[in-house]
C-alpha cells in the first residue's frame, strides 16, 4: 500500500522510527552514488541521529548558512565535513547544490517544514528537484510527518513530485512506533545488495515487527478507503482554524498568527511576514510559555514542540472549541502584561 501511494516508492523497508528512516535513507543515497556529503535546509527537522542534529550557525549568511551542531556531543567533523546547509526557499541553494555536486550525495527536505508549515513551495521543491537530477544529486523528501497527512499521497502527491527517495513515520504505524524508507528500486537495492548495488547494513529487533504492521495495515486501509472525504475535511478545517485565529489576532493586534498545511498547525508568537525560522525572535518567548498552561485549563493541550495536528476525529465543534481556547488564552495573556 505505501508503495502504491507514494510516486517514488518502488520498494520499501521499514525501520522502528521516523529517525531510523532518515539515517538509512542516507546511509543508503551515500552507498548508492559514492559520495559522502547530505545537504539539508535551514529549519529542517530529520531525527534524532548524529547526522540529522544540524542546524543553521544564526551568524553564518541566509544565502549561504554555515552547518554547526544542534545539541551537545555531536562530533565535530559532522556539521564540519560532511553536511551542507542549504538556504530555504531561496535560488542561492541551487548554486550551492550544483558548486558541491561532486561531494554531494543526496539533498534532503521537509517538502512541508514543521517549524514553517506552509503549503505555497511547490515551485521551489519542483526546481530542487530539477537541479539535482542535472548535477547527479539524489533527492530525499521527508515525509515522517506529511506522508499520509496532507494527502493520501503525501506532499508527493499534494505537489506531483517525484523525489528519488521518500521516508515515513508516524501515520503509517497506526498508533505504533514505525519508520520506513521508500523509493526508485534501483537504490533500494542498496539493503539487499540485489542486482550488484553496493549493500548497505540496516537492522533492529523491532523493525517491521507483526504488531505495528498490523496496526498500520488497518491505518493506511482506512486512510485509503476514506481519502475522498477524510483530505478535503482535514485541510477545511486547518484553514478555517488558522483564518479564524489570524483574524482574531490582527482585530486584537496579539503578535501571534498561525501557519498552517493542511491539517498541519504551528502557532508562532510573531506579527509580520515568515519566510523561514530565522525570521522567528525571542520577544515573545516567556508568553509563548504561559499561553499553553493557559490553553490547557481550556481543555486543549498542545505538544511541548508547539507544532500540532487535527485529525478525523476532530468534529467541527471540537475545532470551534479549540478556536475560542486560543482566544481565552490570548486574553488572559493580555490581563498578564504580556501584550
Amino acid at each position: 500500500m505505501i508503495c502504491e501511494a507514494g510516486a517514488c516508492a518502488e520498494n520499501v523497508t521499514f525501520a522502528n522510527s521516523g529517525t531510523e528512516a532518515t539515517m538509512y535513507a542516507a546511509r543508503l543515497a551515500r552507498a548508492h552514488t559514492g559520495k559522502d556529503k547530505v545537504g539539508l535546509f535551514d529549519g529542517s527537522y530529520h531525527g534524532v541521529h548524529d547526522y540529522a542534529l544540524t542546524k543553521a550557525d544564526p551568524e553564518s549568511s541566509r544565502s549561504e548558512p554555515r552547518a554547526a551542531s544542534l545539541g551537545n556531543g555531536v562530533p565535530k567533523m559532522i556539521p564540519d565535513e560532511t553536511m551542507l546547509m542549504l538556504p530555504y526557499r531561496d535560488p542561492h541553494a541551487f548554486d550551492l547544490i550544483h558548486r558541491h555536486r561532486d561531494e554531494l550525495a543526496v539533498v534532503q527536505i521537509e517538502p512541508v517544514q514543521s517549524s514553517n508549515p506552509r503549503l505555497d513551495s511547490g515551485e521551489f521543491l519542483g526546481e530542487l528537484i530539477e537541479v539535482c537530477r542535472k548535477n547527479g544529486v539524489l533527492v530525499l523528501f521527508d515525509e515522517v510527518i506529511t506522508g499520509f497527512r496532507i494527502e493520501y499521497g503525501g506532499c508527493q502527491e499534494y505537489y506531483g513530485l517525484t523525489p528519488d527517495l521518500v521516508t515515513y513515520g508516524k501515520a503509517i504505524g497506526g498508533g505504533l512506533p514505525v519508520g520506513a524508507v521508500a523509493g526508485r528500486a534501483e537504490i533500494m537495492n542498496g539493503f539487499t545488495g540485489k542486482e550488484g548495488a553496493p549493500f548497505i547494513f540496516c537492522g533492529g529487533t523491532f523493525s517491521g515487527n507483526p504488531l505495528t504492521m498490523a496496526a498500520g495495515t488497518a491505518a493506511v486501509t482506512t486512510m485509503r478507503d476514506q481519502k475522498e472525504t477524510l483530505y478535503p475535511y482535514l485541510h477545511e478545517q486547518g484553514s478555517r482554524f488558522r483564518e479564524t485565529v489570524n483574524e482574531y489576532c490582527r482585530r486584537e493586534k496579539i503578535p501571534a498568527q498561525v501557519m498552517s498545511a493542511g491539517s498541519l498547525l504551528h502557532l508562532i508568537f510573531q506579527s509580520g511576514a515568515i519566510e523561514g525560522q530565522r525570521d522567528i525572535g525571542d520577544d515573545y518567548r516567556s508568553a509563548e510559555a504561559r499561553f499553553y498552561l493557559h490553553l490547557m485549563n481550556h481543555g486543549v493541550i498542545i505538544p511541548g514542540i508547539h507544532v500540532a495536528f487535527f485529525s478525523a476525529a476532530h468534529t467541527p465543534a471540537e475545532v470551534d472549541q479549540v478556536i475560542e481556547g486560543f482566544k481565552a488564552s490570548f486574553e488572559a495573556l493580555r490581563e498578564d502584561g504580556a501584550f
